[in-house]
């Protein structure tokens, strides 16, 4: 009766074993897959924190999978035009997170020439004209992204822009992402 029985009771599978409850940690140290998961996890980790795009909010939404690689180099773009429209528009300069007072400093670059407004509105604006043909809210929502100030309800309508941008700057996505 003893030998040809099957065991009653739970099987066993191939995780360690839990010794009232716990769990036995010297058998898990010993799972080869278990030092390459911490070693991935860790170079991922520190590959985020040495990339400058995470800096920016459009960065940490893709890092969260919330938006692609080519939306959110279109965000970069866009970003790098909103700078020169505070700079040479709006003779403002945009300064790193402070207090909401300090966001702006006036007269942070130098004198523009009407030559050089000129040349950057004839760059500016056909970028902001395929932006605003989703609209002026999707506008609105992508400006609040790049300048890292959204709010996650704003993501739909900041989605819409940053797909105007993409078919703008005729971005494709990369091999591999």
């Amino acid at each position: 009766m003893g030998a040809a029985m099957a065991r009653a009771g739970r099987k066993r599978n191939g995780q360690a074993k839990r010794l009232g409850g716990r769990v036995d940690w010297r058998a898990m140290a010993e799972d080869p897959s278990l030092l390459t998961k911490w070693s991935l996890a860790r170079d991922r980790y520190l590959e985020m924190g040495a990339n400058p795009r995470m800096a920016s909010q459009a960065g940490k939404l893709y890092a969260l999978r919330h938006l692609t690689a080519v939306e959110v180099e279109a965000a970069d773009r866009w970003t790098l035009l909103l700078g020169e429209y505070d700079r040479i528009i709006l003779g403002m300069a945009r300064t790193p997170s402070g207090g909401s007072l300090e966001r702006f400093v006036r007269g942070g670059g130098y004198p523009t020439s009407p030559d050089e407004v000129k040349r950057f509105l004839a760059r500016f604006q056909p970028v902001q004209n395929a932006v605003l043909q989703a609209g002026k809210p999707a506008l609105a929502a992508l400006n609040r992204l790049c300048r890292d100030e959204a709010a996650s309800a704003a993501l739909p309508q900041a989605k819409l822009a940053l797909a105007a941008l993409v078919a703008h700057f005729r971005l494709e996505p990369h091999k591999g992402h």
